[in-house]
């Protein structure tokens, strides 16, 4: 199976929250080869680390634990979708369509284009993993399959 993860899914395998049960058994269970991300997830997790420690909710040790286990998936495990001009441009055209912020409308572009591309090339579907209501719904809208960890028991 195929995963596409948005930020709001990575965060959970390195943060306690509602559905961190779910991605850490997706981490540990898919091969490597079956879950992908793009580049800018690496800042997103990153400042969601960062503002969590930031706001106390995390102890110096467990801040360093997942900060540290993050860059070295985000660099050795996550396989990363290239953002191309191509993908800048459909997500432009889903901003006008969704009320989706900057980065979310190029994780759903991304996730869609990987779409395409799989479609011609195996028929394989990618499952659209991510947390955030106003994307899943747009990613629905776009034809993806979409779990969203918060709800998986």
């Amino acid at each position: 199976m195929i995963y596409y993860c948005d930020s709001s899914a990575v965060s959970k395998i390195y943060l306690e929250e509602a559905g961190t049960t779910f991605m850490r058994k997706i981490r540990h269970n898919a091969p490597r080869d079956e879950l992908f991300i793009n580049d800018t997830t690496g800042p997103e997790v990153l400042s969601a680390l960062h503002r969590r420690f930031r706001a106390g909710d995390l102890t110096m040790e467990v801040f360093s634990e997942a900060r540290n286990d993050f860059r070295r998936d985000y660099f050795e495990f996550f396989h990363r979708v290239f953002l191309s001009e191509p993908v800048f441009a459909l997500a432009m055209e889903l901003i006008e369509k969704y009320p989706l912020k900057g980065y979310d409308s190029i994780q759903l572009a991304a996730a869609l284009h990987m779409q395409a591309v799989l479609r011609v090339s195996n028929g394989q579907e990618v499952h659209f993993l991510g947390s955030d209501k106003v994307l899943n719904n747009a990613a629905q809208r776009e034809g993806l399959v979409v779990i969203n960890p918060s709800e998986q028991a």
